[in-house]
């Protein structure tokens, strides 16, 4: 019973691992783009004492489900926080263009 709990605890683990971005810039429009086709409109916010969608205007993003690029978080990995910067500034950008095309 030990060992079938530990494997349900690693399993699960695993699987909210995979489920995080890699942060690769380079994957942002991809991703976007499969977000548009799917009707899974949404913005990256980040920022750790207050929060903002980056690369868009606030007014517009807050009509949107958030996405966590890097929200409440106080860590030293500066360049992890980079990626994520470039990362959803790169994904907002095309989505916000979807979305003022779109209305």
């Amino acid at each position: 019973m030990v060992m079938l709990r530990f494997f349900s605890v690693v399993l699960v683990a695993l699987c909210c691992v995979a489920a995080d971005p890699t942060w690769n810039p380079a994957d942002a429009v991809k991703e976007a783009e499969q977000d548009i086709r799917s009707g899974h409109i949404k913005f990256y916010w980040a920022g750790s004492v207050a929060s903002f969608p980056v690369g868009v205007p606030f007014d517009v993003a807050k009509n949107y489900p958030k996405a966590n690029a890097g929200i409440g978080c106080v860590t030293n990995d500066i360049p992890l926080r980079e990626r994520q910067q470039e990362y959803a500034r790169r994904y907002n950008e095309k989505m916000f263009a979807y979305v003022s095309q779109k209305h």
